[in-house]
């Protein structure tokens, strides 16, 4: 699959998906992650749309400049490689940090957007998520990536699914170390992870917008979702029970039921 030069000034690895006429879906992943993880949506999504994946900037095999970055940086990076690939709009779905960017691009460019998902998003760095957020970055800088990912794996899933999931999460964990971002790529993500402040622009927010947050997300916890449905005005807002942050890969058959179901309704 092929990299390409984007006017932000790096080399971005993407991949198309799905051979269908219409809106394309573009998938937005979170800190440390490459394109990968959202092929558990991709299998399912690719029969019905135009998928994209892409690396973002410090991650995979896309470049990773030395920080700080931010999300606006990186929203920037998305919009460059809509121009680049020549998407004049798309359906947008972001996890994480990734949905930090898709709101982004929301607020500030908001004709590239047919639809906008975001999952287990949040729209300032506060509370819970500075003391969680700063402690990632603790891990990295004391321990390097291994414990970096060993340690943040226990916030990304509760702990009877990992019990009674164990080859699988392990299956996870090393897939995680062999394709982790460069640690410089890292420290500019949770860069752009601590200064993420969107709060007093969510009225901006005008795409039909779908909300979601594993119940028991312990990374970014419901109330932070909360803020982003009481501030986004045409937005949809779901709580998976039991769910954890990557819910998407925790139960993608749930996931991309509702997911699907709920585009197909917004966008008719």
């Amino acid at each position: 699959m092929p990299s390409i030069q984007i006017s932000t000034g790096i080399s971005v690895y993407y991949e198309w998906h799905g051979e269908h006429d219409g809106i394309p879906v573009v998938f937005i992943r979170g800190t440390g992650a490459d394109s990968s993880r959202w092929m558990p949506q991709v299998n399912e999504y690719k029969n019905i749309y135009r998928t994209l994946i892409f690396d973002n900037r410090g991650v995979g095999k896309s470049d990773s400049p030395n920080g700080p970055y931010s999300v606006k940086m990186m929203a920037d990076d998305t919009v460059a490689l809509l121009d680049a690939l020549e998407i004049a709009t798309c359906h947008l779905s972001g996890l994480s940090l990734g949905a930090a960017i898709g709101a982004q691009i929301a607020i500030d460019s908001p004709e590239r957007l047919a639809t906008l998902q975001l999952h287990g998003g949040w729209a300032k760095t506060h509370g819970y998520a500075k003391m969680y957020l700063g402690m990632l970055g603790r891990w990295l800088e004391e321990g390097g990536l291994d414990l970096y990912y060993d340690a943040a794996l226990l916030y990304l899933f509760p702990p009877d699914f990992i019990t009674n999931n164990y080859e699988q999460i392990m299956s996870v964990l090393e897939n995680m170390k062999k394709n982790s971002s460069p640690i410089e790529g890292m420290r500019g993500q949770l860069d752009a992870n601590m200064t993420h402040d969107i709060s007093d622009d969510l009225d901006k927010i005008s795409a039909p917008t779908l909300i979601t947050v594993g119940e028991n997300d312990m990374c970014l916890p419901p109330s932070y979702s909360r803020e982003l449905a009481d501030g986004i005005k045409n937005s949809e807002l779901v709580i998976f029970p039991g769910g954890s942050h990557l819910f998407g890969i925790q139960d993608p058959t749930t996931f991309n039921k509702v997911t699907l179901e709920w585009l197909s309704r917004a966008y008719e």
